[in-house]
């Protein structure tokens, strides 16, 4: 979903959207870089170890996310968030999203590169990226539910990157057919 129009002028992204699209441009630039590797070199061998190992530091990074730690933590800069000026201006319009096509050849480039030259285990070296975006969303996600917020990436170019907040409004009472309240 993405806002036109409003206070900033030009479109605004949903802040959860835009971490996802990036989180997948990553995750297939890995599998890209690993399937090409794979046809040059020998693949690398992944263990049960491996794996568990890999998910175990995913959590403890999602729950890093999840505090205030300054440098780390998501939330105090989501709690410092202003809503939008004027709410009721900026109307949501579905939209095609964009994919993230700078991260997926950034990914891409320097996966490849570097699992060409130096070892194959560097072609699943996006999934860093991934995993970051991914518990960013979560903790974003986490955020904007508890606290009944949308949050919103702005395209504005004195202000690159800027969130804001709308709020949520709950769905009306449903009502029967004499338009008594149920119950």
């Amino acid at each position: 979903m993405i806002l036109r129009g409003g206070p900033w002028g030009s479109a605004m992204d949903r802040q959860v959207h835009d971490q996802l699209k990036c989180a997948a441009a990553s995750a297939v630039a890995a599998g890209v870089a690993l399937a090409v590797t794979s046809g040059v070199r020998e693949a690398p061998g992944v263990h049960v170890g491996d794996v568990v190992f890999a998910a175990a530091v995913a959590t403890l990074w999602t729950l890093l996310k999840s505090t205030r730690l300054k440098g780390i933590g998501l939330l105090r800069d989501l709690d410092a968030t202003q809503p939008l000026p004027d709410p009721d201006t900026p109307t949501p319009t579905v939209f095609r999203p964009r994919f993230p096509l700078r991260v997926l050849v950034l990914y891409l480039v320097a996966a490849l590169g570097l699992s060409l030259l130096f070892s194959p285990w560097w072609s699943l070296l996006p999934l860093v990226g991934a995993v970051d975006w991914l518990s960013d969303a979560v903790v974003t996600a986490h955020w904007e539910r508890r606290r009944g917020r949308t949050l919103w990436r702005g395209h504005d170019p004195d202000e690159p990157g800027r969130l804001a907040f709308t709020t949520v409004t709950p769905p009306p009472a449903p009502r029967t057919a004499t338009d008594a309240p149920p119950g």
